[in-house]
């Protein structure tokens, strides 16, 4: 009998990530303040994150010993409290000394501006260290700081050394800014003990006070090489950003549960006065959360595979149950706005050739004073100031599904996306007053045909049992797991 052979040929499978590019464009400005700074002030900023970004490389900005010691004898310090300013870095030295000239030109008995009365220093400490924040240049946050304290022109007879100051090379600004920002309290101490000694040197003053003479004033040093050692090659920058987690909620998990509650006829009610139980519009609007003490079930693996089959949108997404975790979600999402600080790391994107690849992200930042109107008998007026990204800014938003994504999810996503872009899409806060207002379109998608078609026919064709598995707690496990 013969024997009959069957050849197969060779498949290379190449298990790869689809990517989706979404670009939005500001309509009007953007607010997306940083929860991570809080104070007194009446004055929020636009969110930031540290970044890593290669220096311009110029003779002009290599900081020499003349310019160090140059500036150290413009501005000796009294003997009294110079051993406090022997461990002092010179960047610190730097900006205690931009703090102390604030404090020569400006503090008097009456005051200036917002710098007088009791407060006066927790009013400058809290409002240097948010210009240092967004200034790109110590003369830019000199300007910043002299604005949000209200206060006028300085004597023309600081304007030589003030400006030295204020024009050292651009890696030591950068320098200079982040001790304003971190030690922004030391400094303040370290200014303000400065400005207090340097009045005692006058005999008439120490006099009236009742104290002794200061000691007269010495010149301090310190040693130029290897102060920038490296940062003339590269600097950490606080670069405004919109988060990844902002851009996962606004553009896609939220428009996921409106697009499915439309779908499946689920009436819009107040939260958990509806035919949903709240812990399943948790799991679907932010996530969900564990309770307490919770004991999970010995088949948790067999119950999160049937919810991610049966909801396509928590295989996306991902979330936990009252006692279990669905697992790791298939979509990972990065934004950047577009910017020349962020254009290397858009290289390969389409918006690596917008013209708002080219523009600094500083420059695309504004400030903005809102007024709430007092009432009919004058009462609970408020006037505060906020930091937004112009009307015109661009965020690329790119949405990764991870390798062997099934078709109905990838429809999920897409269906998510189209309904954000076609309900008014907003990002960030304070879209009731007009900010974040965006428009949107696909920079970059895979040839996947019509997947949001397909997605809304499992969920028409399935829809009596979708909509039981979320009214009862059960999301089609036959178990209620959510409450």
């Amino acid at each position: 009998m013969a024997t009959q052979t069957t050849e197969f040929a060779s498949v290379t499978v190449r298990p790869e990530t689809l990517r989706y590019e979404l670009l939005l464009t500001a309509g009007t400005a953007l607010s997306h303040h940083d929860p991570a700074v809080q104070d007194d002030s009446n004055r929020t900023l636009f969110n930031r994150q540290k970044q890593l970004l290669p220096a311009a490389s110029r003779t002009a900005d290599r900081l020499s010993q003349a310019t160090v010691d140059g500036i150290a004898a413009s501005q000796p310090v009294p003997m009294d409290i110079a051993d406090i300013f022997r461990d002092v870095s010179f960047p610190e030295f730097l900006a205690t000394c931009l703090v102390r000239q604030f404090l020569d030109a400006y503090n008097s008995p009456d005051g200036a501006g917002l710098f007088e009365g009791m407060e006066r220093y927790a009013r400058l400490e809290a409002r240097l260290r948010l210009a240092a924040i967004s200034a790109p240049s110590l003369r830019s946050w000199w300007d910043r700081l002299c604005n949000a304290m209200q206060v006028g022109i300085h004597g023309g007879e600081r304007d030589r050394d003030l400006l030295t100051a204020l024009t050292v090379p651009v890696s030591l600004q950068q320098m200079v800014l982040r001790v304003l920002v971190n030690d922004y309290r030391s400094v303040v101490a370290l200014a303000r003990l400065w400005h207090s000694t340097a009045k005692l040197q006058s005999e008439d003053y120490a006099l009236a006070a009742g104290q002794a003479v200061a000691q007269p004033s010495v010149a301090l040093s310190w040693d130029a090489a290897g102060l920038l050692a490296g940062s003339d090659l590269a600097q950490v920058l606080e670069v405004p950003t919109v988060s990844g987690n902002s851009l996962r909620h606004q553009v896609v998990r939220e428009p996921s549960w409106r697009h499915l509650c439309a779908a499946l006829g689920l009436a819009e009610a107040a939260p958990g006065r509806g035919p949903v139980p709240p812990g399943v519009e948790a799991i679907f609007y932010n996530g969900g959360n564990i309770e307490a003490g919770a004991k999970q079930p010995s088949n948790v693996f067999a119950l999160a595979q049937r919810i991610r089959a049966v909801y396509p949108s928590l295989d996306l997404l991902g979330g936990v149950t009252d006692s279990f975790d669905l697992g790791e979600s298939r979509l990972q999402v990065a934004g950047w706005l577009v910017c020349a600080q962020n254009r290397e790391a858009l290289r390969g994107s389409p918006a690596y050739d917008l013209p708002a690849a080219t523009v600094s992200a500083f420059d695309l930042l504004d400030d903005v004073t809102l007024t709430r109107q007092a009432g009919l008998i004058g009462v609970g007026q408020m006037i505060w100031s906020q930091e937004v990204l112009c009307a015109g800014a661009q965020v690329l938003c790119r949405l990764s599904l991870s390798p062997w994504t099934p078709l109905l999810t990838r429809g999920a996503l897409v269906a998510a996306v189209e309904t954000y872009l076609a309900d008014g899409a907003t990002l960030g806060g304070q879209a009731a007053r007009g900010f974040g207002h965006v428009q949107g379109k696909w920079l970059e998608r895979p040839e996947d045909g019509d997947l949001r078609q397909g997605y809304e026919d499992y969920l028409a064709d399935n829809r009596e049992a979708l909509r039981a598995g979320l009214c009862d707690g059960t999301l089609g496990t036959g178990a209620k797991i959510l409450s």
